[in-house]
């Protein structure tokens, strides 16, 4: 039973990163953490003593096992940033696929301009600097156009490649921006890069946030 205990707070905890994070920072009592994990988990009152010690051993564990691997990753990311992009959403049809590429084609990629995809089911989100607006809509119907996201940041996090193997980047990244109320407007990934879109008026909170990381161990 106190081997299923263990199990169960371990899971709990690998799930809530900001939980997490007050945990190793020791500003959390964990007698008040075992009984909302407790109660989050419909345990018995009477387990509390063992989900305590779970807890103490999973912050020991943790401490010496990520810890360190967390910080040297977060203390060797290079971030850079790009200011004036626009998020498009567009209607996904057979002729805006082909609009795609016609619009790719004006992109000069050469001088470092940028175009970004993203398919979902029933639209198609285009990621372009604000200057080539003009050029979208030069190819795209208006009609076409379900919502334009402007003066956003796109902030990329280049990781090492061993970022790979560390469990939660991704998911540490998004809860630690949530905490301090950041929305994310886009968010993609492709290992070791993690680009994600801000309005402009919260990169530099953004960019405190991932200073803070590096203290998580």
């Amino acid at each position: 039973m106190t081997q299923n205990i263990s199990i169960a707070v371990q899971k709990f905890l690998d799930s809530d990163f900001i939980i997490r994070k007050c945990l190793l920072r020791n500003i959390l009592s964990l007698r008040a953490l075992a009984r909302h994990i407790i109660k989050e988990l419909e345990l018995k009152e009477s387990n509390l003593d063992a989900v305590i010690s779970a807890i103490r051993r999973y912050k020991r564990t943790e401490k010496a096992e990520s810890g360190d691997k967390i910080r040297k990753i977060f203390s060797r990311i290079k971030v850079t940033t790009r200011s004036n992009i626009v998020d498009i959403r567009v209607q996904k049809n057979k002729a805006n696929m082909g609009n795609i590429s016609r619009l790719n084609s004006a992109i000069d990629i050469e001088k470092g301009e940028i175009m970004r995809i993203i398919q979902a089911e029933q639209s198609i989100t285009i990621i372009i600097d604000d200057k080539n607006l003009d050029r979208f809509y030069d190819i795209f119907r208006k009609s076409d156009c379900i919502s334009a996201d402007k003066d956003l940041v796109e902030i990329n996090l280049h990781f090492t490649q061993d970022s790979q193997n560390i469990r939660g980047i991704v998911a540490l990244v998004t809860s630690s921006l949530n905490a301090e109320g950041i929305n994310i407007v886009e968010i993609m990934s492709s290992a070791p890069e993690l680009l994600i879109l801000v309005k402009k008026e919260d990169l530099l909170k953004v960019l405190n946030v991932l200073d803070n990381l590096q203290e998580l161990a």
